[in-house]
């Protein structure tokens, strides 16, 4: 359904990974004042799938998105990791029967991988990316690549989506740390979507959207991190990756099919508290790793 990325992971542990404390861009209205009393966060059931690992949020319309996403703290540099990405979509893309129309998404990739589809980047680096998918517009009809050469494995590299339903635009705001490079911004046309999901995800998928099997993994280790999670809906209200919404966490196992029916092979660890602002605030729940188990 669209061009999503061949790779295989094969890894050593991923060492401990500080994020940078990186200032969020403002968007618009995406620091609108919340007017309506936050309703408490519900936590979902666990979505088992073949290709991603993650957290969603559904239950809700969904206007804004951001985190702070870690570069694998890793030597491997071949392309080898998943997608790292935040999202919002019309329909959940992690359930294999319910995929969505509409996705925009912002996050990481190795060069070796971004470089297949045109980007234009030194070997052993990683790309940051934007992307906007319409299934009426036959793939995606925005992607934009920025390079990341000065960003060391480990580093924290802020994303924020925006989508300006009233102006029928979509903003991009890529954040690297101010050491490595400043904040680029994008926009492009929004196609009247509702936005009914958001979601933090690692994705292991090929250029067709075909799940690549993932192996036995011998010993644990962390792939990365999500940081400063912020969300926003329609309608102005704000939480990390738990608010007034539904959040479940989002796995991968040998079959698709949730333990013990399946193996998890990559999954979330529990959510955490950073302490970072995100959005205009520090807010519990806002930060967690995705595991190759």
């Amino acid at each position: 359904m669209r061009r999503r990325i061949t790779r295989t992971l094969f890894a050593a542990a991923a060492a401990g990974v500080t994020a940078s404390t990186l200032g969020l861009s403002a968007v618009g209205a995406a620091n609108a004042a919340v007017a309506t009393k936050a309703q408490p966060a519900t936590i979902g059931t666990t979505i088992a799938t073949t290709s991603t690992a993650g957290y969603e949020a559904s239950g809700r319309d969904f206007r804004y998105i951001s985190s702070t996403l870690t570069v694998p703290d890793t030597s491997f540099l071949t392309g080898i990791y998943p997608q790292e990405y935040i999202q919002l979509s019309n329909g959940s893309l992690t359930q294999p029967t319910g995929g969505g129309d509409q996705y925009i998404r912002a996050g990481i990739e190795a060069c070796v991988v971004a470089r297949s589809f045109g980007a234009t980047c030194p070997t052993g680096t990683w790309v940051a990316f934007v992307e906007a998918f319409d299934n009426s517009l036959s793939g995606p009809y925005f992607s934009h690549f920025y390079n990341l050469a000065g960003v060391n494995q480990g580093d924290g590299v802020n994303f924020s989506i925006y989508y300006d339903e009233a102006g029928n635009e979509l903003h991009f705001v890529i954040t690297p740390p101010s050491t490595s490079g400043t904040p680029q911004y994008y926009k492009t046309q929004a196609y009247g979507a509702i936005f009914d999901h958001a979601a933090a995800l690692d994705d292991f998928t090929d250029s067709t959207g075909t799940p690549i099997p993932l192996p036995f993994f011998i010993h644990a280790f962390r792939i990365n991190q999500f940081l400063q999670g912020a969300i926003t809906t329609e309608h102005g209200l704000r939480g990390s990756f738990v608010g007034p919404w539904t959040t479940s966490p989002v796995e991968a196992t040998s079959n698709g099919l949730p333990f013990p029916s399946g193996h998890v092979r990559v999954s979330p660890n529990a959510l955490w508290s950073d302490g970072l602002v995100a959005n205009g605030a520090v807010r519990a729940n806002d930060a967690f790793g995705v595991w190759a188990r």
